[in-house]
């Protein structure tokens, strides 16, 4: 029989590559288009692989400071990214570039801490991370992750009910399910963790798989000489 915490690790791989499949599909889309937000968005994408795959090694009960840092930085840092993509599409002029300027500084804060300061073992309890982080990153943390999920939602509700576009609103609840995860671990909840981040996915994919066109539309016939 398949043990519960190779069952678990095997299932944030298969996420981990569900994530990398969306992020390829976005970029793809802004290869064709050289569209911004589409660029945005596939790095936050390809970020949340990055972090899902770092969850196996931590659930499996291997600890390395830089490997636990690395995640406590990018968890925060890719919803900041996630939500440049949207500014593009929300925000315009001062606004826009206030936007950038405040997610980049604070990303830059969160990356610069995350770096230097220490973080504890007692942080992984039984494979997760449900230890508080040092006070300094948590602040800045949330100093990024809760205002980009706030206009990652409300962007894409709008978009949702403005444009008549129900894929902007799968993205607009996958976004806030990933969001929430954060801080199911600080609750130390592992279970619902592992189901949110499950459903945030899944609602990502079904938001995010309407961008890309992979195959272009076949050539009419035109009329008969």
């Amino acid at each position: 029989m398949i043990s519960s915490s190779t069952a678990v690790a095997t299932s944030l791989g298969v996420l981990s590559a569900v994530a990398f499949f969306l992020a390829l599909l976005v970029f793809l889309r802004y290869y064709r288009e050289r569209q911004a937000c589409h660029l945005y968005w596939s790095v936050g994408l390809f970020l949340v692989f990055v972090t899902l795959a770092e969850e196996v090694p931590l659930y499996l009960g291997v600890w390395s400071e830089p490997l636990i840092q690395s995640y406590l930085i990018l968890v925060a840092v890719l919803v900041g990214i996630l939500s440049l993509g949207s500014a593009e599409l929300a925000l315009s002029g001062r606004w826009r570039t206030l936007w950038f300027g405040y997610i980049g500084l604070m990303s830059a804060a969160v990356a610069v801490c995350g770096v230097i300061i220490s973080v504890p073992s007692s942080i992984v309890v039984d494979g997760v991370v449900s230890g508080l982080p040092p006070p300094v990153i948590e602040v800045l943390s949330s100093l990024v992750t809760f205002p980009a999920a706030a206009l990652l939602f409300v962007s894409s509700l709008y978009g949702a009910i403005r444009r008549r576009r129900p894929n902007l609103l799968y993205i607009a609840l996958g976004t806030a399910v990933i969001s929430a995860a954060g801080a199911l671990y600080i609750a130390s909840v592992p279970a619902t963790l592992y189901y949110a981040e499950f459903v945030g996915v899944v609602l990502l994919f079904f938001g995010f798989v309407k961008i890309p066109r992979l195959v272009a539309p076949s050539p009419q016939p035109g009329p008969a000489s």
